[in-house]
């Protein structure tokens, strides 16, 4: 009798670590992050009140499980910030084996002072990427 406890109390053991595991397994991961640009593209003279492009380029991830999200900019006097940002999310248990770039991925916006301003790319580290324009 004794040898049956013992034996049902490993296989009890057992299915609990196989269901577990199995729950760990089937997690996902969803967040968002900061993606570190390498360089940018921007006219160097500008007129106010007339939309331009600024042109991003730089490794958003390493598998198809990672996407560009979004620009997020903020104004502070004459420096522009922007922060580029991208999601990872491995819902579908499986990432593509492929690279993820910016490739020119183009932000408009639109500057209505005029004068010298400071584009400032928020890295990851805090870090700053600038590219001084010229508003006429």
């Amino acid at each position: 009798m004794k040898k049956f406890s013992s034996l049902l109390l490993f296989i009890i053991i057992l299915t609990i670590c196989l269901t577990i595991g199995s729950c760990l397994k089937n997690s996902y991961t969803q967040q968002e992050f900061r993606i570190q640009v390498d360089s940018i593209h921007a006219p160097d003279t500008i007129f106010s009140n007339i939309p331009f492009d600024i042109e991003f380029f730089g490794t958003v991830g390493w598998d198809g499980c990672y996407s560009f999200s979004n620009f997020y900019k903020t104004t502070n006097n004459n420096d522009i910030l922007i922060e580029v940002l991208g999601m990872y999310n491995n819902k579908d248990r499986e990432c593509p084996d492929v690279m993820v770039y910016l490739d020119g991925r183009k932000f408009n916006t639109t500057i209505t002072g005029h004068g010298i301003y400071n584009i400032k790319i928020t890295q990851p580290d805090y870090s700053s990427l600038e590219k001084q324009i010229f508003v006429k």
